[in-house]
């Protein structure tokens, strides 16, 4: 009776972990209602929150280089982690989000993962992933 206890157990956590993507910097993004969610582990930026939603919007989203990533939801408490934080992106938002600022934006260029309806291009979202490469192979 133990080991179907703890097989099922096993089961339970396998299944609620299937849809999670890694992303090559490590952060988790997760399938949330609406769009998808990039998990963060405490210390990581905004460079670091972009590269994975990035990833995840081309390679698992099938997104093109010039499609937009939206912030759906600001950094805070966590959709789909207890005790985390993250950001909730969509590449579908509504028209409110679709006027959302984007780089340049009043003259501001910081890339923000606070601001609703936010945006940038996934290939832009991307290349802060070359970050993941330099701390690898610094040539």
């Amino acid at each position: 009776m133990r080991h179907i206890l703890v097989s099922a157990i096993a089961m339970g956590l396998v299944a609620g972990s299937a849809h999670a993507f890694t992303a090559i910097n490590g952060l988790t993004v997760t399938p949330v209602q609406g769009g998808f969610e990039v998990v963060t582990r405490g210390a990581d930026g905004p460079r670091q929150i972009w590269c994975a939603a990035g990833e995840y919007a081309r390679q698992a989203q099938g997104a093109g280089g010039n499609d937009r990533l939206y912030i759906q939801r600001g950094y805070g408490a966590s959709l789909s982690e207890t005790g985390k934080r993250g950001v909730v992106f969509t590449l579908h938002p509504g028209a409110a989000l679709a006027n959302g600022p984007r780089p340049g934006t009043g003259g501001n260029y910081s890339v923000s993962m606070r601001h609703e309806g936010y945006n940038l291009r996934t290939a832009h979202a991307e290349q802060f992933c070359a970050d993941v490469f330099e701390d690898v192979w610094p040539f």
